[in-house]
């Protein structure tokens, strides 16, 4: 009977994290508007049973390429390098993903301009050495 038991409230246990898990957000219209990197984050996160899903991660995409290679091209007419890549590079999927990770646990920066975000992502993601 106590094996029972255990079952029972190992299942009711389980049951509890998975529901107290937070779900993730639909894409709005609105986060089209990229007004802060939240707007950003729920692009980049969007699932596959989103309606705006394909447009959210195209646009996510698009965005964090060009603002990537908007700071590596600003960076270049530097003295002191902004961020320093090391090692091989993630696909694009895993260094959105790793960004989305990051930028939900440091909640200040949800309310920054997104293209400040990655850049604060990349500096601390990817610091220079110094003299670089």
């Amino acid at each position: 009977m106590s094996e029972r038991l255990l079952g029972i409230a190992t299942l009711a246990l389980c049951l509890a994290a998975l529901l107290s898990r937070p779900a993730s957000a639909a894409v709005a219209e609105e986060n089209f508007q990229l007004r802060t990197a939240a707007d950003l984050v729920a692009m980049c996160s969007a699932e596959r049973g989103d309606r705006l899903a394909l447009e959210a991660t195209h646009f996510c995409q698009g965005f964090v390429v060009g603002v990537y290679r908007t700071l590596q091209d600003e960076q270049a007419a530097l003295p002191a390098k902004l961020f320093c890549p090391a090692g091989p590079a993630p696909t694009r999927s895993e260094a959105i993903a790793r960004f989305v990770a990051w930028a939900r646990a440091q909640p200040d920066v949800l309310q920054q301009k997104p293209e400040d975000a990655v850049l604060a992502y990349l500096r601390v993601r990817f610091p220079c050495a110094a003299g670089q």
